[in-house]
């Protein structure tokens, strides 16, 4: 099977070299096509026809598609007859179609040049290009094929899900069981034992065909931008004498355009059906895991970009060579980065285990350096707009090519003017982004809503910085769902950016849950964009807090507050968690919601707060904290101490309403709660690695 496996990859590589030496040697011809007929009619005794030459050049070219595609259905799709109208599912059947078509068009075109039209530039070149991209599109046909109308590509690398029963077996049905619907539901199905060695053979065959079709890709991405190299190098000075049209030295580069925009969508959406099959849907919005999500928003980014690049070489012509150039490089880069995207994919990403998300907490090289950045930017994002408008007044331009230009050169007016507009554009989150207590849809009518989608996705998904998650839920999942329930978050911590990580890796639950902070966070622009576009957040009072609750909506908060941040002591004995506050509790009574305590076990040591001494004096005396916004680590690094997500979601209190509580009823209420923090407390510190911490 091996060896057949091997003849298999041979062909596919020999066929689609051979359309390529083919469009090679048709520019060369088409370079050197005078002094060559004139050599071979000085050594033969008739003149040799130039169709007949440029015939036999293409001749290969034409031969090797309808031959690819009569071996490939006999050999290795196993089919009786080549011709198989409307067989060979969905995708099969687009490629085949696709093929053919380009086929016919490169058969025309190889027509007009040899017969019609012969001498005219470019032709050749073009029906052998045309032939190039047909041969890769049989290739792909051949490997994406399924025998049967059931699509059995999805078991094409799964060694756990091939059935023992087929369905093209013949049945005596003489002899068949007559059952009932319902206990022919309920019947296990009979599966094959594997054995390693057949799973690791598919695993081979996977790696195998990854690697031909990432080396097919590439080759398709980059035979336009060596074509229009070539026409850029060596054939400008012929095109001139030979057709008098520079225009057409935009066909090349046209070309390339095309295949830059073209080959990542061949890439995305046949490449995922060929490896994923069913699992796989051209549209899937952040799904299939974080690496997944990154690669593929990294990718296209580069495709824009690298298309964009070509484009304005096209309009603006040989001076900018640089941007074609720059523009290729971009597009070898997207398309490692898509194919990378499929290695990575996994179905159902949101649905992580409950214990442990992430895969452990051990990072590579790639992580640790991705966790720089992302701890960087959480935590010092406020800073970047306190320089903003503090070097505004100077001249600081942020939508300059030069931003530092006219530092220190202007004027007091133009400084004034500077810090207005600065003001202004910091105020247009709150115009057109107004809080809301239900999560934005992610569609084309909500743009920034999914870029904030997509940021979540970079800066706290379970890779990097949140990689080694362990969150813990005491009760089944669903009680988490119902409605009228309040989730409180203890304890505050400095600078609680994890609760982020929690929400987005566990969205199945929180999503619907309006979370409560403190309007504070609003002053940043960065956050009041962050939380205005995303959703289902509020700023904390009264008011906002019950007219959510009036709607049954689960809402989250955290009770502490102010105070416990500011006991907070990273690596202390003790965690401190502050129970004076009973508002929350009240509030609750009244409405009718169940209490449900989410204990952060990792968020008292995330951040160290340099200047807490004196933040703490000034609390004391004049109940604000005042100080600077510095948080670092315990080496006084701008970044987290980076403590892995250690949650435990506790037991939900059943809460009676009451419109007009007692003192007694909540202070009951109360313990009842703060009990059950207690308890989460001391059974679980020890399994999440913090049974030295009281």
């Amino acid at each position: 099977m091996e060896k057949s496996l091997n003849t298999k990859n041979a062909f596919i590589v020999f066929s689609f070299t051979t359309s390529l030496f083919t469009l090679i040697l048709s520019m060369v011809w088409e370079h050197l096509r005078d002094p060559v007929l004139s050599w071979i009619t000085s050594r033969l005794p008739e003149a040799v026809p130039q169709q007949t030459v440029e015939a036999l050049i293409v001749a290969p070219a034409v031969i090797i598609i309808p031959l690819t595609h009569v071996i490939g259905s006999v050999r290795y799709t196993h089919q009786k007859w080549i011709s198989k109208p409307l067989q060979g599912g969905l995708t099969h059947i687009i490629l085949q179609a696709v093929t053919w078509s380009l086929y016919s068009i490169a058969l025309i075109v190889l027509g007009i040049a040899v017969f019609w039209r012969p001498g005219i530039f470019g032709l050749l070149s073009s029906a052998a290009l045309l032939g190039l991209f047909a041969q890769g599109l049989m290739v792909t046909s051949i490997l994406t094929f399924e025998r049967d109308s059931d699509s059995k590509m999805r078991n094409r690398y799964n060694s756990d899900s091939e059935l023992e029963d087929d369905a093209n077996d013949e049945y005596d049905t003489s002899k068949m069981k007559v059952v009932t619907a319902d206990a022919w539901a309920q019947s296990p199905v009979k599966r094959k034992r594997r054995s390693s060695a057949y799973v690791e053979h598919k695993q081979r065959k996977r790696k195998r065909d990854l690697l031909l079709w990432a080396l097919m890709n590439y080759g398709l991405l980059q035979t336009p931008y060596f074509l229009h190299w070539f026409y850029k190098t060596v054939v400008y000075t012929c095109v001139d004498c030979v057709s008098g049209d520079k225009s057409i030295r935009d066909i090349p580069a046209f070309f390339t355009l095309i295949a830059t925009l073209g080959i990542p969508f061949f890439t995305h959406g046949i490449g995922g059906i060929l490896f994923h099959g069913r699992k796989w849907s051209f549209h899937h919005p952040f799904a299939g895991g974080g690496i997944h999500v990154m690669s593929q928003a990294a990718g296209w980014t580069l495709v824009g970009l690298a298309a964009l690049m070509q484009l304005a070489n096209i309009v603006f012509g040989t001076s900018f060579d640089f941007l074609l150039h720059s523009g290729n490089v971009l597009g070898w880069v997207a398309e490692g980065l898509l194919l990378y995207s499929l290695l990575n994919f996994k179905e159902g990403a949101g649905g992580v285990t409950v214990e442990d998300i992430g895969g452990g907490k051990h990072r590579n090289a790639l992580e640790f350096a991705f966790s720089i950045g992302q701890d960087m930017f959480m935590t010092n994002m406020h800073w970047c707009f306190v320089l903003w408008f503090a070097s505004a007044p100077f001249g600081f331009n942020l939508f300059s090519l030069n931003p530092m230009e006219n530092l220190f050169k202007v004027t007091a007016l133009e400084g004034g003017l500077n810090f207005l507009l600065v003001l202004f554009l910091c105020t247009l989150p709150s115009l057109f982004f107004p809080y809301s207590a239900a999560r934005k849809p992610l569609d084309w009518k909500h743009p920034v809503s999914c870029l904030v989608k997509l940021a979540e996705v970079i800066l706290v998904s379970p890779f990097g910085l949140f990689r080694d998650s362990k969150i813990v839920f005491e009760e089944d999942e669903e009680v988490y769902k119902k409605s009228s329930c309040m989730f409180a978050i203890a304890p505050h911590g400095t600078l609680p950016l994890s609760v982020w990580a929690l929400w987005h890796q566990r969205c199945d639950i929180f999503d619907s849950v309006c979370l409560f902070f403190g309007s504070q966070v609003g002053i940043v622009p960065g956050y009041r964009l962050w939380t205005g576009a995303r959703g289902g957040c509020m700023t904390i009072t009264k008011k906002n807090l019950i007219s959510v609750m009036k709607t049954d909506n689960n809402v989250a908060l955290v009770p502490g507050g102010v105070s416990e941040m500011m006991k907070c002591e990273p690596h202390g004995k003790n965690i401190n968690v502050s129970i004076k506050h009973k508002g929350f509790v009240r509030i609750a009574i009244q409405e009718g919601f169940d209490l449900v305590p989410i204990l952060m076990l990792h968020e008292n040591d995330m951040y160290n707060n340099p200047l807490r001494d004196f933040q703490l004096w000034c609390y004391k005396r004049f109940k604000v904290p005042v100080g600077l916004p510095y948080y670092t680590n315990k080496w006084f690094l701008p970044m987290s101490n980076q403590k892995p997500l250690r949650v435990v979601v506790g037991k939900r209190i059943k809460v009676k309403k009451q419109e007009n509580p007692t003192e007694e009823q909540v202070e009951a209420t109360h313990r009842l709660f703060y009990e059950e923090v207690v308890r989460c407390w001391g059974k679980w510190k020890k399994p999440m690695g913090y049974e030295e911490r009281e």
